[in-house]
């Protein structure tokens, strides 16, 4: 084999490994009660069934990535379709950060709340959100530990932000 084949080999082997080890949104294991409402590169959008609360985990990446790559229809009025919207405060979300990296939020805008965090994983940074419509029974309580058993289940925990 000439050099150029070997070069050649060497190229395609290193861009194979990369693609294969890149995050992806669709990676993380999820409660079974959440169904997948949405997923594309950047984020998925799961729900429970009454869709009154739900899960999402987008790519923290600068909001401009999501821009004419998100279906607005999606749950709209319910959620936002980039993950920074959730660990930056303005006039509409209301966040208080915990002692342990994770985020509680008040959305005015959409009239839901929950919990968020950053986490690392496989060398990508993703923001994992848990919310629910403020009209539900559903405290921030227990969606902050249903974001823990969702930590547990993926062996991550949240970085400062």
């Amino acid at each position: 084999m000439n050099l150029k084949g070997i070069l050649f080999l060497v190229l395609v082997s290193c861009l194979m490994i990369g693609g294969a080890c890149a995050a992806n949104v669709n990676d993380f294991k999820v409660n079974s009660s959440y169904k997948s409402i949405h997923s594309d590169e950047y984020y998925c959008v799961l729900a429970a069934d009454d869709q009154n609360s739900g899960l999402n985990i987008y790519k923290n990446v600068d909001n401009d990535v999501y821009k004419g790559k998100t279906n607005d229809n999606i749950l709209k009025g319910t959620i936002h379709h980039e993950g920074k919207d959730y660990i930056v405060v303005d006039n509409d979300m209301k966040i208080a950060k915990n002692p342990d990296n994770t985020l509680n939020f008040t959305d005015l805008d959409h009239r839901t709340h929950g919990v968020s965090e950053v986490v690392k994983y496989n060398g990508e940074e993703f923001v994992i959100v848990l919310w629910a419509k403020d009209s539900t029974n559903l405290d921030t309580a227990k969606l902050l530990h249903t974001l823990q058993d969702f930590n547990k289940e993926n062996n991550v925990t949240p970085v400062a932000i």
